[in-house]
């Protein structure tokens, strides 16, 4: 099963604002409400991320400072799950930003995991954008 979830918001700072929130993983415990990472944003590293009901250490694929940020997990193997997530920043012409939060899901297990990220009571992507936004916000 295939499976994709994306969440969008605009926040009030330039593209490097933002990007220093996004990548300063130890502090990720502090904001989010989501999920808390360990490691550095540099191709070919490995993060911890925690998330509700799981654990995974993704590699980073793509790390551009003030633009975008994906890497790749798994759990088990490709064929139980397998996830490509990435954070798209792009500049609004009134000086914002929009942050574009995405993950395509294959695997087994997506039906199950599926639900630990989105739920019709709770959206973690929409609620990691909202305290990603209020963090960089607030440094601003």
């Amino acid at each position: 099963m295939d499976s994709a979830l994306t969440a969008v918001t605009d926040i009030d700072a330039t593209p490097q604002a933002v990007w220093d929130v996004l990548t300063d993983f130890a502090t990720y415990g502090e904001w989010s409400t989501f999920t808390s990472a360990e490691g550095t944003a540099h191709v070919g590293n490995r993060l911890t991320m925690r998330m509700p009901g799981m654990t995974f250490r993704p590699t980073i694929t793509v790390a551009t400072p003030g633009e975008e940020l994906r890497w790749v997990g798994t759990l088990g193997t490709k064929r139980l799950f397998h996830g490509q997530h990435s954070f798209v920043l792009s500049p609004n012409p009134d000086g914002t930003t929009r942050l574009t939060n995405h993950e395509e899901f294959s695997g087994a297990l997506v039906s199950l995991t599926r639900r630990l990220l989105r739920t019709p009571k709770h959206d973690g992507y929409a609620a990691f954008n909202k305290g990603l936004k209020q963090q960089v916000e607030d440094r601003t």
